[in-house]
């Protein structure tokens, strides 16, 4: 029996290995210590900075600048503490590991992030705070103080350019693929900055156009259509009750309040309409008050109710504004319950069902109905014209309205509209750009009642590469519930469920459902309920646009699916722009096209 001894050279060989072993894991371990603890650190500098943020936020647009100067230096101090410990060589050497690098690199540009607003965008709102604060800027007394506008414009446009920088990173930071801790506070603080970047985009657009959109240089005159949700158009609702603002030297005043109901319809369309237009939406686009914001084009939308309100009145407005009773009940958190007549008192929290549903039970007759809109926007514009309201409050309800797409605003003045184009109460179409690819999804009622008050909507939007030329397939799906008493037909009063207006049965609700795909996407496929339909489609300002008619009962749910294949090089991330409602509209974006299924 012999005993096998390991020569000198394999002995070298085993003890090589087995330092570079160890190395390997020391290294591995004082890298995972390391990014453990400076991450740890990293988090709870990140953490604490949130609602440093917040209170900087309201203490600026209250006007408190002292009391948010040592909150900015703190937020600063924290945000340079963050990025310093997610930016060290040995941080961003692991930022290449599997599994490890995403999460590593989602938090080093989070802290980047917040670093930037607490640097850039911060300080011009408290520079803006040491002079001009909330609630100077709304009236008193009916008249605005435009030379404060004037004196703000500058500040807030500083803001506002570094927010919109600072969103635009924060909407690069790519959280998919991280644990679920990363994921939350990628999307808390990406949420902040967008929510902080709209609201200052809001008050900065509003300080650079309200001095002449107010008189400052002539008398101007606006249309105010109040949309009514229970029976929906692409903004929001059908026009109802219309009013006309005057403004004079930043002096404002209510005029000439009628209904859209009372103008009646013209003989022919007040402008002409484009064949896509016509195939879309009929001559009614442009005949009807209640249908010129059929479209989403609100700037169109503004074109057509200006051209029908000169026809019918001889009067020409400087503009157009609608709101819908979703935003009018956040306003009233500003203002406080508001009494409007006939022994009503409306607040944030009963506006809505009582502008939608409460007040066709207790005022059956039409006529009466539009007086008592009239007297409610009356009531409500002299409240807010006062100044006795809570401002950083309605500066916020404006803010969360503009963002649900709940205000639009046009202006004749061609040099105020393109500065309104670019902000949130524009009422555009959907955009793409080089990180998202945009889809739009609008309702329009075709009942000819107010039964969509009931109506429950939620839409899904997915993607996949299907093809051997790499151009995308797009699935959107759109699911309406009508959720109303199975005896609506019998219980609700005829003015809500509709009087064979357009041959619907009391109690159903007909609706037209439009999907603007973006430029270059090509429709090929619409399914109701599992069961492909013929469609028709037409290209309205470079958007392919399908269209489909569906009609439901009480608890009855109707499921759309529309397909496009789109244009390759599309961006891979989607994004959503659809008709606001009474009820939040759930959604699902940038899910997976089942290719086997196509």
């Amino acid at each position: 029996m012999s005993t096998e001894v390991a020569s000198p050279r394999r002995s070298r060989k085993r003890r090589v290995i087995l330092i570079i072993v160890t190395v390997f894991v020391a290294v591995g371990t004082f890298v995972a210590i390391w990014i453990g603890v400076r991450g740890s650190m990293a988090r709870s500098e990140l953490l604490d900075s949130v609602p440093l943020a917040h209170r900087i936020q309201t203490a600026a647009i209250e006007g408190k600048a002292s009391t948010a100067s040592a909150d900015v230096t703190q937020l600063q101090t924290k945000s340079a503490r963050a990025m310093e410990l997610t930016s060290d060589p040995v941080w961003r050497a692991a930022e290449v590991i599997p599994g490890i690098g995403p999460n590593l690199v989602a938090v080093r540009e989070s802290a980047a992030l917040v670093h930037e607003v607490a640097v850039s965008g911060i300080p011009p709102l408290i520079t803006l705070a040491n002079t001009v604060n909330a609630h100077q800027l709304v009236p008193h007394d009916g008249t605005f103080d435009l030379g404060l506008f004037t004196k703000a414009a500058p500040s807030l446009a500083v803001a506002k350019d570094a927010l919109d920088r600072a969103r635009t990173h924060a909407l690069a930071i790519d959280a998919e693929g991280t644990i679920e801790p990363v994921q939350s506070a990628v999307t808390s603080l990406v949420t902040l900055v967008d929510t902080t970047a709209s609201t200052v985009d809001g008050i900065s657009t509003a300080a650079t156009l309200l001095p002449t959109m107010l008189g400052a240089d002539g008398p101007r005159s606006y249309l105010l259509l109040s949309l009514n949700s229970a029976e929906l158009r692409t903004p929001g609702g059908i026009p109802g009750a219309i009013a006309v603002i005057h403004a004079n030297n930043g002096v404002l005043s209510l005029d000439q309040r009628t209904s859209a109901t009372a103008l009646g319809r013209a003989k022919a369309p007040v402008l002409p309409l484009s064949d896509a237009e016509m195939a879309l939406y009929d001559e009614r686009l442009g005949t009807y008050m209640q249908n010129v914001v059929s479209t989403p084009d609100f700037k169109r939308s503004g074109e057509l109710a200006q051209a029908m309100w000169k026809l019918k009145t001889g009067m020409t407005v400087d503009g157009i504004v609608a709101i819908d009773p979703v935003a009018l009940g956040y306003i009233l958190r500003a203002t406080g319950p508001v009494d409007v007549g006939s022994g009503v008192t409306l607040t944030s929290d009963n506006a809505v069902s009582f502008l939608l549903s409460t007040v066709y039970a207790q005022i059956p007759d039409t006529t009466a109905q539009d007086e008592f809109f009239a007297g409610t926007t009356r009531s409500i514009f002299a409240v807010l014209t006062k100044g006795s309201l809570d401002a950083p409050k309605l500066v916020e309800a404006l803010a969360q309205s503009a963002s649900e797409n709940r205000i639009h605003i046009w202006s004749a003045n061609a040099d105020e509209e393109k500065v309104l184009s670019t902000s949130t109460l524009a009422g555009a179409l959907p955009k793409s750009t080089a990180k998202t690819t945009a889809f739009g999804v609008y309702l329009n009622d075709a009942t000819g009642a107010k039964m969509d008050v009931y109506l429950r909507n939620a839409i899904t939007i997915s993607s996949a590469i299907c093809r051997a030329d790499n151009r995308p397939n797009y699935k959107v799906g759109v699911k309406l519930t009508l959720d109303a008493p199975l005896d609506s037909a019998t219980v609700l009063p005829s003015y809500v469920t509709g009087r064979y207006a357009f041959g619907v049965e009391p109690g159903r609700v007909r609706t037209n459902v439009y999907v603007y795909a973006p430029p270059g996407a090509a429709p090929f496929s619409v399914k109701v309920n599992g069961k492909e339909l013929a469609f028709a489609s037409a290209t309205l300002d470079g958007h392919p646009v399908v269209g489909s008619v569906v009609e439901m009962g009480p608890s009855e749910t109707v499921s759309i699916v529309f397909q496009f294949v789109g244009k390759a090089g599309d961006a891979r991330e989607l994004s959503l722009q659809h008709t606001p409602m009474t009820s939040t509209v759930p959604t699902s974006l940038n899910g997976k096209v089942d290719c086997s299924n196509l």
